[in-house]
């Protein structure tokens, strides 16, 4: 029987009704490269869990897909025979090329590049991608990423709503759009992938100088038209937590872990 729901279009559908395509430009992310920096160390204890279960030792080769600024790119580095960082903004890849010189790590490789853009005749032991599924098309990507890998491929997605749903209810008064990990699943099901999961909880912390400052980019980022700007400062007085002499975001949310192995 035919699927009733088309995972891939759905997700494309959903992209473009919750204006999210500007995750989808390396541009959007040269933009942020400065600000994502500074939020790596409030991910300790969530990269510490993903350290943890990604299968590493000093014969795996990984491709980490959208390595950012090499959260993990670098620590894995650490401990795998060789790491391929492939990232679209330059800006990021240069964060990883300074801090693998700084660190002595001459093991990685970077690729300024997208998967979609990607080309090469090498398979690697292990491919992941952690909060990086910025791929219009993702279950092409997906295909790609599991021809690429010898033995496994992990991803690591928001298991929460896009926005906080007191948030969402507050300023849209209406039910937001399902998590990341609701589309991958699914898609990966249709593709007859019968992914494992396991879900964790962590927290995500992001930091303002003030209330106009927060509010701006906020809304920028979830393009919350000015007819809210009010209702949504008067929630951000109440939610935000001053801290060191910043205004900080605390967010309690949930990651999926979706792996599968390859047949030997």
């Amino acid at each position: 029987m035919a699927n009733v729901v088309d995972w891939s279009i759905l997700r494309q559908n959903t992209i473009m009704a919750a204006q999210r395509i500007d995750f989808y430009s390396p541009s959007y992310w040269d933009k942020e490269a400065h600000a994502v920096n500074q939020t790596q160390p409030h991910w300790v204890e969530l990269t510490k869990t993903q350290l943890k279960q990604l299968p590493i030792n000093d014969q795996v080769s990984v491709l980490d897909v959208g390595a950012g600024a090499g959260r993990l790119t670098l620590p894995i580095a650490k401990k795998a025979k060789h790491v391929t960082a492939l990232e679209p903004s330059a800006k990021s890849l240069a964060a990883i090329e300074e801090a693998a010189k700084n660190q002595g790590l001459t093991n990685i490789t970077c690729y300024n590049q997208s998967l979609e853009t990607f080309s090469v005749s090498e398979r690697y032991d292990l491919v992941f991608a952690s909060f990086s599924l910025f791929m219009y098309d993702l279950r092409e990507a997906l295909k790609k990423m599991d021809a690429l890998a010898n033995r496994s491929v992990y991803l690591f997605v928001s298991a929460s709503p896009w926005l906080n749903p007191d948030m969402q209810k507050l300023v849209y008064g209406a039910p937001g759009y399902w998590s990341d990990f609701i589309f991958l699943y699914n898609i990966l099901y249709e593709m007859d992938i019968a992914a494992n999961v396991e879900i964790t909880d962590y927290t995500l912390k992001e930091s303002y100088q003030d209330i106009a400052e927060a509010s701006e980019k906020i809304s920028a980022k979830f393009h919350i038209p000015q007819t809210k700007t009010a209702l949504l400062c008067k929630y951000l007085q109440g939610h935000l937590v001053e801290e060191d002499g910043m205004l900080w975001s605390i967010q309690k949310r949930k990651a999926a872990t979706v792996w599968w192995n390859k047949n030997p």
